[in-house]
Order: C-alpha cells, then structure tokens, then sequence
C-alpha cells in the first residue's frame, strides 16, 4: 500500500518536471498538486518554485511606452504559502526559502524571529544557503571563519591575484565571504580602495551583505524619498578616519556622525559637474549620536524622509551611521576617508548613478583645513 503511494508520488512529481520543463505550466501544477495532494513535500516544495521562480500565474502590467516591455510581478503570496506547507512537512529547502522570505517581507508579513527560527531549522538539516542567511542576516558564526590573522594574509593573496585579474582569486574570495562582520568589513575596504587603484580590477567581485542587508562596503547607499540615503560601516573606517564630501548639495547627519567645520581640498581627473579641484566637507564618526527632528530643521520633509521611522527600519548600531543628502538628480557628488592628511575615494554619484570605480580618481595636492575657531 505505502509502496503504492510512494511510486504514484514520485510518477506525479517526475510528470510535474516534464511538464515544467517544457513550458507547459498548467500541466506541471495539475501533476504538482496531485502529489502534493497526497501528502509530499517535494509535491509542495514544487508549485512554490512554480510561482516563484517560473511565474506561474503573475501578473501582466503593460508599458506605458510603446517601445518598452510589460513588467511581470510573480504572486509571491502564492509561492510562500506552498513554500511555508512544505517546510511544515519537513522539506528543508522550503524552510530555508521560509526563512527568507520572512526576513524580507516577499509575500508575507515581515517577521525576523520567525526568519531565524525556519533558517536555523534549515541550517540544522545542512542546508548551506540557510547558513549563509544566518550569518549575513543575523551575523550567525557558522564556524567557519578564519582567525584574524590568516584572514588578513588570505585578504592580502586575494588583492594581489586580482590586480592581476588571476582567475584563482574567486576560489579565495568565496572563503573570504565567511568571514566575521568585522572580517567582511576590512574586506569591504579593500575592494572600494582598490576599485579606484586599479581603475575597476575589483568591479567584478560585489560586496558582501551582513546583518539587516547592509553592506559590508565602507558606504552604502539607497534612494529615500526624493534623496539619498548613505549609510556608513564605521567598522570599516581606520581608527581615527573622517567621511569626507566634494561637491554636495546639503549633507543631513542623522546618526553616528557629525559635521566639524573642517574641510579639506584635493586634485582629481573630472567627473560629472565636479571639476578637477576638490572641496570636501568632513564629517567625524560620533557613535550614539541620534538626530530625530532633523527632518524639521533641513529640507528633508519636502523630500519625503521620515527620520524617526528611518531609523528605526534600519536598526543602526553603534558601528553604523547615516546621513541624507539632499540633491536633486543632476549632480556630482564624490565621497572619501581622510586619514593622516590623505584622502582615498571610495564612491562617486551622478546622474547616471553610483560609480565604484571605473577609472582611477588620482587624488593629488592634498590640503586639509581645520575648522575655523
């Protein structure tokens, strides 16, 4: 009897791929449900990667331009219940797509300690991307990571192979990846300052994402309103190393960090509106510092940011800081570290957008300026 069920099962699931396979959706769920029907996860697990990653059933919204495409929205709602009965059942794959989901809200409600309890499940049954979740979402040591020491070397071999464009260097860097926050930072340090050096040797290798999706970069960015939110990873910064910003429009502090007064001056190559002699605002890290009513006093209300609730979806630590910049969408803005009366450029925006290094910066003729007494 069981053996009955369980060749029927595996018939419908093997049916269910044939159909999926060759594009016949309809057929596939039919196949899918009636597995699913009888009790298999894996029936389950299958319509959810339906709808989630063959679209089954989206939704059609059509171009308003003529020459553009129709954009396609997947019913994630649909998926993450067939993926949340699969992980019920048992399937662990279903528990970590689960976790993750409900990490993001994509199809859900967003619900992070029910994320980390499906994704530890998950990691639990050896599931390797359940793992990585966990320690980019919640900075979970999966045991893996290197004592500082040999992470530092590792980090040093991984910079030399890929000045030379080694293909070795993408086996080092997925060890990279494991890491600590703190390891990921030093690493996301090295591929800004090196994007610059090398004009783009690093462009190929993306940023690693920690805790609460923010990058491990030294300075992140995203659109807020009408303006740009920059969060900066103190742990990236050397000890003692002030932001610094050429060309800005009006640079709002919100969190962790302050504006001085200093200023500091530099030569570099032309880039969008900015012209080759620089002049750099500098903002110093001050962890705690918290800046709810600054919507009120700046112009940030009539670009749509609402500060409190910002920061309060960001969850900022001390580590972490955040400030707004006002601009409209046709300037040039250029953001660097200034240590010891030299300025490294780790991130250029213009109109196009974010720019991690194209071409070299080629910062020269430094000349810093304390703050006027």
């Amino acid at each position: 009897m069981f053996k009955k069920l369980f060749l029927n099962e595996r018939a419908q699931l093997e049916k269910g791929l044939a159909f999926e396979n060759a594009g016949k959706l309809d057929e596939a769920f039919g196949a899918y449900k009636k597995a699913a029907d009888a009790g298999s996860a894996a029936g389950m697990f299958a319509i959810g990667n339906l709808y989630f990653y063959k679209q089954y059933q989206a939704a059609k919204l059509p171009s308003l331009m003529p020459w553009g495409q129709d954009k396609v929205i997947p019913n994630m709602k649909e998926a993450f219940a067939w993926f949340l009965k699969a992980a019920e059942a048992g399937f662990p794959n279903a528990m970590s797509n689960v976790g993750v989901m409900l990490y993001s809200g994509t199809g859900c409600p967003k619900d992070e300690e029910q994320s980390r309890q499906w994704l530890e499940k998950a990691a639990a049954a050896g599931v390797a991307q359940a793992e990585k979740a966990l320690h980019d979402f919640f900075g979970v040591d999966s045991g893996e990571a290197l004592p500082d020491e040999e992470y530092d070397k590792l980090l040093d071999s991984f910079c030399a192979l890929a000045e030379r464009d080694a293909p070795e260097a993408r086996q080092i860097y997925d060890q990279l990846m494991n890491g600590t926050e703190e390891q990921l930072s030093r690493l996301g340090w090295r591929l800004a300052e090196g994007s610059y050096r090398l004009g783009g040797g690093f462009f190929q290798y993306a940023f690693p994402n920690i805790r609460k999706n923010i990058s491990s970069a030294p300075l992140s960015t995203f659109r807020c309103g009408w303006a740009s939110a920059v969060v900066v990873n103190l742990r990236a910064f050397p000890e003692g190393a002030a932001v610094t910003f050429a060309q800005p429009n009006q640079i709002v502090p919100i969190w962790g960090i302050r504006e001085t007064g200093e200023q500091v001056e530099y030569d570099a190559g032309h880039f969008g509106w900015i012209g080759g002699r620089r002049r750099a605002r500098v903002l110093r890290p001050a962890p705690g510092f918290k800046d709810e009513q600054a919507g009120e006093r700046y112009p940030l209300r009539a670009c749509g940011v609402d500060v409190p609730e910002l920061l309060k979806f960001l969850a900022l630590t001390e580590k972490e800081a955040l400030f707004i910049d006002t601009g409209e969408k046709e300037y040039s803005v250029e953001v660097g570290c200034l240590t010891d009366g030299d300025v490294k450029v780790l991130m250029r925006y213009t109109v196009d957008g974010w720019d991690q290094g194209e071409a070299p910066a080629g910062v020269t003729n430094v000349t810093y300026r304390p703050a006027a007494e």
